[in-house]
């Protein structure tokens, strides 16, 4: 279906002629799927239009209005990722681009509100103005510094700053059917030091474990929780990305990577640098991923990863040290020291003994900007199976077992065999996990049904071996296999999309939808 001239107005009215536009150009634009699907799902059906509200009024407007016209919305912060398409015709697509501002930063009691279109990158740079930071979402410094969009919100910082779920503090949300509610201390006190209370809270019930990607109304704004800095308030760079190296971070910063001989000695190594909480990032990186972040150019990266491959055992750390003063890094650098001593941990001459490589590396990963060349690279994209449950150790071994399936697809001649392990990554100094397991592939046909037989086997395994509920989990379909064994959640989830958005306006196909 195509929006006929009254709804097309009726849109137009509320934002503009220049904010809102349904040429073909700007529609197939939206719905590229960014290369990691196979031939012929490299664009989801596209939108009947694209808004670009600036203001709460202009979204409860377009948001009533869907309603009315028994249209679905869908709205985005940044749009990396899949979870932004639309599964089916008659859908609006809300940009939240133009919200854009940094609405506070509470240097007092160490938070930050933004709108959805502040991008990680902005709020770092302005915290670290102030000798604050935030965390970043893995994918990049380029996705929304809003704590409540970010899917899991899971990044190379979140070992000193946590992550999505336990940095959200107060929101405001526009309803499904275009109602703004406040969240927490702001509904009472107009406040953002708190998303829960007075009273029952709400603040789970619209974020859960992943975010509704849209499927459950809109976010304009929230706040999220700030952590210290040990560096200095402004960096300066010499060089042209991606070969530059930062000139104004102190001597109170390290980076190492580690080679472990096994899976043993390396997860004894993140739970001691955990408890010692010596660590400014701390974080699981293959062999493919160190290449794919130092490298310069694609040459120099299939260059490296084979060196790496020569240097390194398939069970590595990247770790960096951050000192708030020469005693305190000091400490720090002897404490990891030793820890690497324990563990039988081997550091990485390429980063340890050229000082340019280091500073470049540091910052790229505190940033971070090099997650992009990690998913596409020179010899192919990848996918993975995601794991983060509450129990570290148990991430991991759910990310070990499904490597298992992996090595068939390699046998297979599905996917490469990249010698690419599972990495791992400690959360909140080891209370909370994280790993990947890391897939290269060619988007084609014929491996992209070996891909969808993975998730099921995957999924199987997460079930029968009781390792909890990954990260990867969205939509109907994969709510309904995981919710029958996890006290039937999947069922108070659709109730409460059922309560909130009874039209089924906010498409949820990648959260949850009102079927019966």
């Amino acid at each position: 279906m195509t929006l006929n001239k009254e709804q097309y107005t009726a849109f137009e009215d509320i934002v503009g002629p220049e904010y809102i536009s349904s040429d073909p150009a700007i529609l197939f634009s939206y719905s590229w799927r960014s290369g990691l699907y196979a031939p012929p799902q490299d664009f989801s059906p596209l939108f009947e239009a694209i808004i670009l509200p600036h203001t709460n009024e202009e979204i409860q407007a377009i948001v009533k209005l869907s309603n009315k016209f028994k249209l679905q919305f869908k709205a985005s912060s940044t749009g990396w990722g899949p979870y932004n398409d639309a599964t089916a015709p008659g859908c609006v697509k809300l940009d939240l681009r133009r919200m854009n501002r940094i609405i506070e930063i509470n240097v007092k009691n160490m938070y930050a509100v933004v709108e959805p279109g502040v991008i990680g990158t902005q709020l770092q740079a302005e915290c670290m103005k102030l000798g604050l930071n935030c965390n970043q979402n893995g994918a990049g410094t380029n996705c929304s510094a809003s704590p409540i969009v970010g899917h899991c919100g899971f990044g190379h910082l979140s070992q000193s700053g946590s992550y999505g779920e336990r940095n959200q503090l107060a929101l405001e949300w526009i309803t499904p059917e275009g109602e703004l509610v406040c969240f927490g201390s702001l509904g009472s006190t107009g406040a953002w030091f708190c998303g829960d209370g007075p009273g029952p809270s709400l603040r789970g019930a619209v974020r859960g474990n992943v975010v509704p990607m849209g499927g459950l109304g809109v976010f304009t704004k929230a706040a999220t929780k700030l952590y210290h800095w040990p560096g200095p308030t402004s960096v300066e760079l010499e060089g042209v990305s991606p070969s530059y190296v930062p000139t104004s971070i102190d001597n109170h910063f390290l980076i190492r990577i580690y080679s472990f001989p096994d899976m043993e000695m390396m997860d004894q190594a993140q739970r001691k640098i955990g408890e010692a909480e010596i660590a400014y990032e701390l974080m699981g990186f293959n062999k493919g991923m160190a290449a794919s972040n130092i490298a310069t150019s694609n040459e120099e990266m299939l260059k490296l990863h084979a060196e790496f491959s020569n240097l390194l055992t398939d069970f590595c750390l990247m770790v960096i040290i951050g000192g708030y003063s020469a005693r305190d890094f000091e400490y720090k650098t002897k404490v990891l020291n030793q820890i690497a001593i324990d563990t039988q941990g081997k550091s990485l001459t390429k980063i340890s003994d050229d000082p340019e490589v280091a500073a470049g590396c540091m910052w790229r990963w505190l940033r971070p900007t090099a997650s992009i060349r990690e998913v596409f690279r020179a010899t192919g994209c990848f996918a993975g199976e995601v794991g983060g449950t509450d129990v570290f150790r148990l991430m991991a071994d759910y990310i070990v077992e499904t490597a298992k399936v992996k090595q068939k697809m390699i046998n297979d001649k599905l996917i490469f065999d990249d010698g690419a392990p599972p990495f791992t990554q400690s959360i909140e100094h080891g209370h909370y996990g994280h790993g990947e397991l890391l897939i290269r592939y060619i988007p084609n046909p014929s491996n992209w049904a070996g891909m969808m037989d993975f998730m099921a086997k995957a999924n199987e395994i997460a079930i029968k071996q009781h390792f909890g509920v990954p990260g990867h989990v969205f939509s109907d379909m994969q709510h309904d296999i995981y919710g029958p064994h996890v006290m039937n959640y999947h069922k108070w989830l659709r109730k409460i999309k059922k309560s909130f958005d009874p039209n089924g306006a906010s498409e949820g196909s990648h959260h949850i939808t009102v079927k019966e």
